[in-house]
């Protein structure tokens, strides 16, 4: 009687997780975006990048290594799964990322050396409302009217630009800043993961910083050049925060500052734009790329082809499941009816932890459920025959399940963390596509060894209750073989 209760609780449990994952694929949301879909079945971005040095420097191998490794959570800060991020050559790298539609974006997050850096400003000159097709002309004039100011050096200074969205209407405010040749502060004088977007007390987004202790004192003695220069000219004093050439923020500095410091714009309703606000906070978190991107290619991958791949997949992968069905059924009778149900469960099962991770579907990513498929009917397979063979030593249904589960289990663990081995090294050592594939294969195993074990063994408890009888023709076992003598060993 306590083995049939702890079975019903077992199938009960069962039941709860069909529930849970029946609502996250067909209730939660609408069924066709459900799942999350890879570059090779949605489509997305496709870019090539180009690493090099402004100096001619080449490119090392290490540098390459580490920029993708910026790269790849400069993607994931995105909310992009399952991208893939690969050397190519010495100093290119091909990125992948499926779902992205806005392609200027994206190559502008990923490509961005983004180094940081904090100036004094010498000199400002500026144009307000400049036609999008005059900036670069305005800014050529501009350039020149500061080189002829007392403030400008050769060799000392420089001069870099600020591009905003003019208030007055239509067009760009254009602004030109004389700033020294090298910046006060880095952004190597900022926390790890210190950009953060807030809101200042009129409800404008801007990018709070915290800096180092070491960075705290480096940003006091700026703001106090700054300031000491401002009372002695009478000219408001202003601080330049540059990523990469461009200037994303000029703000008037009126006293020394050393840890509170926000890249804002004013000059916005809104403060800061959402997108400008959120790319800021990546690359500043991420950290600088040791190298200079130049994109070479960018190309928007279409999901039509994805499209056709995803239906030949599963249209093999349900013919597939659809023969492994019917192979259990005709081999195994009763014993295949209860591993075709379980089966049923494991997909089940399977789809809802993938809609809820979400994991990323892929073609290498279905290959891996199709395979592991064929893994949990194997894990069926085995105990199956033992219980085939006990039947024939003459044991009754309920014995021999019970001794087919104890003796079938070694080898069906033993088999599993071999298939989970081997998947781990694939994942470890592979790219993304075939980390998919290894991903689904061993979440695969792990749930056949679940539904294996636990639900089928659970089932057959209660098939095999004293209230159904089954004959050995019903468990796939002909009744002349039943209680035949093992024929003698020789030596």
């Amino acid at each position: 009687m306590g083995s049939r209760r702890n079975n019903l609780v077992v199938l009960g449990l069962v039941l709860v997780l069909i529930l849970a994952a029946v609502y996250v694929i067909f209730i939660r949301q609408p069924v066709t975006k459900s799942t999350k879909l890879g570059l090779d079945l949605k489509g997305g971005v496709a870019v090539v990048l180009k690493g090099h040095h402004s100096n001619g420097k080449p490119v090392t191998r290490d540098e390459m290594e580490q920029a993708v490794q910026i790269i790849q959570q400069r993607i994931n800060s995105l909310g992009v799964s399952e991208p893939e991020v690969q050397i190519q050559g010495q100093n290119e790298v091909s990125v992948q990322i499926p779902g992205v539609t806005n392609e200027q974006r994206a190559v502008k997050i990923i490509g961005k050396t983004a180094q940081l850096g904090f100036y004094q400003v010498l000199a400002v000159n500026g144009q307000q409302s400049v036609p999008s097709d005059q900036v670069h002309k305005v800014e050529s004039k501009l350039e020149k009217s500061l080189k002829k100011s007392n403030a400008y050096k050769k060799g000392k200074t420089k001069i870099l630009f600020e591009e905003d969205p003019s208030l007055q209407g239509s067009g760009t405010d254009v602004s030109a800043y004389v700033v020294p040749e090298q910046p006060a502060v880095t952004g190597k004088a900022l926390k790890p993961g210190a950009a953060k977007i807030t809101f200042d007390q009129q409800g404008k987004r801007q990018v709070a910083l915290q800096f180092t202790s070491q960075g705290a004192d480096q940003f006091a003695k700026l703001t106090q050049k700054i300031v000491s220069r401002s009372q002695l000219s009478g000219q408001p004093g202003q601080l330049a925060i540059v990523l990469d050439k461009d200037v994303v923020s000029a703000p008037v500095v009126r006293q020394v500052l050393s840890n509170n410091v926000v890249i804002e714009n004013s000059s916005l309703p809104q403060g800061l734009p959402e997108n400008e606000a959120k790319q800021l906070e990546i690359v500043l978190n991420t950290g600088a790329l040791p190298v200079n991107m130049k994109v070479l290619s960018v190309m928007q991958v279409g999901p039509t082809l994805g499209a056709d791949s995803l239906r030949s997949g599963l249209e093999a992968a349900l013919a597939g499941f659809i023969l492994v069905l019917i192979f259990l059924l005709a081999i195994y009778r009763v014993l295949g009816l209860v591993a075709d149900l379980a089966l049923v469960i494991y997909a089940l099962l399977l789809w809802g932890i993938i809609v809820a991770v979400p994991i990323t579907m892929t073609l290498p990513g279905i290959a891996g459920i199709v395979l592991s498929v064929g893994v949990a009917a194997d894990a069926n397979i085995v105990i199956f025959e033992r219980i085939k063979e006990e039947i024939r030593r003459g044991k009754t249904p309920r014995s021999a399940i019970q001794l087919g589960y104890q003796k079938g289990f070694r080898a069906i663990v033993d088999g599993n963390i071999t298939t989970l081995i081997t998947a781990f090294i694939l994942f470890a050592l592979s790219s993304a596509q075939v980390k998919g594939f290894a991903f689904m294969l061993a979440i695969g195993v792990v749930l056949s060894m679940f539904t294996a074990v636990v639900v089928t063994r659970a089932l057959l408890g209660l098939v095999s209750g004293r209230s159904i009888r089954l004959s050995p023709p019903m468990m796939g076992v002909s009744r002349k073989s039943v209680g035949e003598k093992e024929p003698a060993k020789v030596g």
